[in-house]
């Protein structure tokens, strides 16, 4: 009986001590929006949390879906290098979208049908991010809370 307890405390210890241990997969979590609601001409910046054990993120893509419409809308673009990180394997990403150039750009807004004047329906995106590494891999996807486009 002594034996298993000092084997499973053991055991216990080791899985303990790996939890922190960073991947070479990059992580990528989302964290905020500075604002929930923005105008088409408007900007916004996403706040993003990630880990590398190599420290070498190499690109960002971003995948846009809009939600209000039944037709799915995807699109997926290259948003570029992360800025310099000193080899730092953790971190935190900020990126600036100015909305009618990088969000709504090729969505034909949809306007609400019997209004006088004529109106247009606020646009709700869905934003996913992942990294690419110089290695080739890529982290996970972090789906970000929606945005609502006022259009």
């Amino acid at each position: 009986m002594k034996r298993i307890f000092v084997f499973c405390a053991f055991a216990l210890f080791i899985v303990a001590c790996n939890k922190d241990k960073v991947e070479s997969n990059p992580h990528l979590k989302f964290k905020s929006f500075n604002t929930d609601v923005v105008e088409a001409n408007g900007f916004v910046r996403a706040t993003l949390d990630f880990t590398d054990q190599e420290g070498d993120l190499d690109s960002i893509f971003i995948t846009r879906q809009r939600l209000n419409k039944k037709a799915p809308s995807y699109f997926v673009y290259f948003y570029g290098q992360p800025p310099e990180f000193g080899e730092q394997n953790r971190g935190e990403l900020q990126i600036d979208f100015e909305v009618a150039k990088d969000l709504i750009f090729g969505l034909p807004a949809i306007s609400v049908p019997g209004s006088v004047p004529p109106r247009n329906e606020p646009d709700t995106l869905q934003l996913r991010f992942y990294l690419k590494d110089k290695a080739g891999h890529t982290s996970d996807t972090a789906a970000a809370s929606r945005l609502i486009v006022i259009r």
